[in-house]
């Protein structure tokens, strides 16, 4: 950008440096409060680590993480009406206008609270096994085992989701559609494309294989031009990814039969570590694709914009890597916890541009 020109935070249009205004949009550039704060971001957040991973993926300026803002009404006591008001969020009547819509970091809760319900319920059946030796509680242990993380995740991202334009009966759908749906097609890309072991190549051509079989189911959810919110984007390939996730792990449980003890390893391990797998992995080009796409139907350019392939490309890094046999002398899984870190920068990231553009969306529909 040349020396006498700034950007207006609002249309992205070049303007004079001593212009009090916008000329395209007429933004108040030297009072409005998101100008300043723009500059702010801007001057501030060049060199710090987060603001140059937005720049890798195509961000700008400095990022705002509010972390305690995520969490803080999870320890907060909540009524009936409150729960019943959140989940009949989406339905034509209770979606807000544009203009209406928070750009607020959100404060998710329910999500803990299904977390809890199907912990309670896997604690239970576990209980009908182990004490009482009932195989009959065998099948339950394995479909909510899997079910615990990658559900209650999913039901954060559709908290996160502001613009509450989504209800929950299609997440619903498209958590099962999604996940049968991109399983299949992983079946056909592994056939055309066969993987003999998991080394540090087959691992690549694993993370490509599920990624795109994945990203195929996503693009079809995203295909329409409603769908132009980035958290859109973000719960969408969050509930195919969550999809994806409870039935590869509870495959894999069942894989073991009647061996007790391998199974349980299976259902906590791959549970707790569904933090950083393919719920997130998918979310991120979810996101992405609406970002390059905005309010448009989905075209083919679209997917080859670098904005959008940097994330996709960020996502099949981070589950090559996480399926890579790199030596570990601890029994903890700390190459997996590092990514599941790195992972989560990135979601919290766009979450952070998603309500970015919100703001400039309904500052447009006021002037």
């Amino acid at each position: 950008m040349e020396k006498n020109t700034k950007e207006c935070p609002n249309c992205k249009k070049k303007t004079a440096n001593n212009s009090k205004s916008c000329s395209s949009c007429g933004l108040n550039l030297d009072s409005d409060e998101n100008y300043i704060r723009a500059k702010e971001e801007t001057n501030n957040g060049n060199d710090s680590f987060l603001s140059e991973l937005n720049k890798i993926a195509g961000g700008s300026g400095k990022v705002e993480l509010r972390l305690r803002d995520l969490v803080v009404n999870v320890f907060k006591k909540h009524t009936p009406e409150e729960r019943e008001n959140t989940f009949i969020c989406g339905t034509a009547k209770t979606s807000p206008k544009e203009g209406e819509i928070c750009s607020k970091w959100p404060k998710p809760w329910l999500f803990s609270r299904v977390f809890f319900l199907f912990a309670i319920t896997f604690a239970g059946l576990v209980a009908l096994l182990k004490i009482f030796e009932n195989i009959l509680a065998y099948p339950g242990i394995i479909f909510i085992g899997a079910l615990i993380i990658p559900f209650s995740l999913l039901i954060f991202f559709w908290e996160v989701n502001a613009p509450r334009n989504i209800n929950i009966f299609d997440v619903v759908k498209i958590f099962f559609f999604g996940g049968v749906f991109s399983l299949l097609i992983t079946m056909i890309l592994s056939r055309v494309v066969y993987v003999r072991n998991v080394d540090y190549i087959g691992s690549i051509m694993i993370g490509i294989i599920e990624e795109s079989a994945k990203f195929i189911v996503v693009a079809y959810f995203l295909r329409g031009s409603k769908e132009k919110y980035i958290l859109n984007g973000l719960l969408l390939g969050a509930a195919v990814g969550a999809g994806f996730a409870v039935f590869e792990t509870a495959g894999y449980a069942f894989a073991y039969g009647f061996q007790i003890p391998t199974m349980m390893k299976i259902i906590y391990t791959r549970g707790i570590l569904a933090f950083g797998g393919h719920i997130v992995w998918a979310a991120m080009y979810g996101a992405a694709l609406v970002m390059v796409k905005e309010d448009n139907r989905l075209k083919f350019k679209y997917i080859t914009n670098i904005k959008f392939l940097k994330y996709f490309i960020i996502a099949v890094a981070l589950h090559a890597v996480w399926d890579m046999p790199i030596s570990n002398t601890s029994n903890l899984p700390i190459i997996q916890g590092i990514l599941t870190i790195i992972a989560w920068i990135v979601i919290l990231i766009l979450i952070s541009t998603g309500l970015k553009q919100i703001s400039s969306l309904s500052y447009s529909n006021r002037i």
